[in-house]
């Protein structure tokens, strides 16, 4: 179809845009030579919130195409998905970092240590807080930080690459799974499963480290 392979162009030539100076503001624009006789009706319409738009160099959001070359590429340059732990059980973008909500602020050792390297976060549909996510990492000095747009949502859509969380053996409780501890009685969420021991997610801004599986039922 005209549009898969309108898509495998697009991607191409992100993967060369990787190459090059994304700082410049001001880009050169490339005009076909030969003749200009086309029907339009043939060619699909790029819209806001497709995936192919918007282009690499936004300073706010990153496409779907842009970001599936990227990972395609095996680029270094790091995703965070933020949606809740309940939620990775159906897939991850490859090699995303998963730390949910606010939690990328908090571990800031995770991020390149040239700032003006590419940063992704995504959450479910592009509308919740990936957006605000990123816009606070740029305050903070990571020029590249950008939200997905479309979100988790429009990625598995589109039949984009997904890979599932490795799962640890013998660990009793996996990704997502609701626990509750012993003592207390206090509730949470599995957020991190393994090798020895769990990070349990307790609210949107609590998060329990290393707990031994003991202390969970």
């Amino acid at each position: 179809m005209i549009r898969d392979r309108l898509k495998g162009a697009l991607k191409k030539m992100a993967l060369k845009a990787f190459g090059m100076e994304w700082e410049a503001e001001a880009r050169t624009t490339h005009r076909a030579k030969g003749s200009t006789d086309y029907d339009a009706s043939k060619i699909p319409k790029l819209v806001d919130g497709d995936g192919d738009t918007p282009g690499p160099n936004h300073k706010e959001l990153i496409g779907r195409t842009v970001l599936a070359a990227q990972v395609v590429a095996d680029s270094p340059d790091p995703v965070f998905d933020i949606r809740p732990p309940q939620e990775w059980s159906s897939g991850i973008i490859p090699r995303a970092h998963m730390l949910p909500g606010r939690q990328v602020l908090d571990n800031l050792h995770l991020l390149p240590k040239n700032k003006d390297d590419r940063i992704s976060i995504y959450d479910a549909t592009g509308e919740q807080q990936a957006f605000v996510v990123a816009e606070e990492l740029r305050k903070k000095g990571y020029t590249w930080a950008r939200s997905l747009q479309g979100g988790w949502a429009e990625w598995i859509e589109q039949s984009e690459p997904v890979e599932k969380p490795a799962v640890v053996d013998g660990m009793k409780f996996g990704l997502g799974d609701a626990v509750e501890f012993s003592k207390g009685g206090k509730r949470g969420t599995v957020q991190r499963a393994g090798p020895k021991d769990y990070d349990v997610l307790m609210d949107p801004d609590e998060v329990r480290k290393n707990v031994p599986e003991s202390e969970l039922a």
